[in-house]
C-alpha cells in the first residue's frame, strides 16, 4: 500500500512549490526583459512516432503504454499527453 502523506507535510509541500514556481516567473519575466527576440510558444514536433501512430489508429490505450515506456511517465501524465496529441 503507498504511503500516504499527512495534510502537514501536503501543506509544507505546497508552500515549497509555491516559492519554486514563484522565483521561477521572477526568472522569466527578467530573461524576456533582456531578450531582443521574442517568445512564441510553438512546440517542437513530436518526437514520438510510434505514439502518434497508434493514436492515428485509434488505439488510445497502446498510445499511452508506449508513451509510458518510451518516457518513464505515470498513467495521468501519459494519458494527457495522448489526449492532447493532435494527428
Amino acid at each position: 500500500m503507498p504511503s500516504e502523506m499527512s495534510f502537514e507535510a501536503l501543506r509544507l509541500q505546497v508552500i515549497q512549490l509555491s516559492g519554486r514556481v514563484a522565483l521561477l516567473e521572477r526568472e522569466v519575466q527578467f530573461l524576456l526583459g533582456h531578450e531582443t527576440t521574442t517568445y512564441v510558444d510553438n512546440p517542437p514536433p513530436v518526437s514520438y512516432p510510434q505514439v502518434v501512430e497508434l493514436k492515428r489508429k485509434g488505439k488510445i490505450m497502446e498510445a499511452i503504454a508506449a508513451y509510458r515506456q518510451q518516457t518513464n511517465a505515470g498513467l495521468v501524465e501519459a494519458k494527457a499527453f495522448v489526449d492532447n496529441l493532435e494527428v
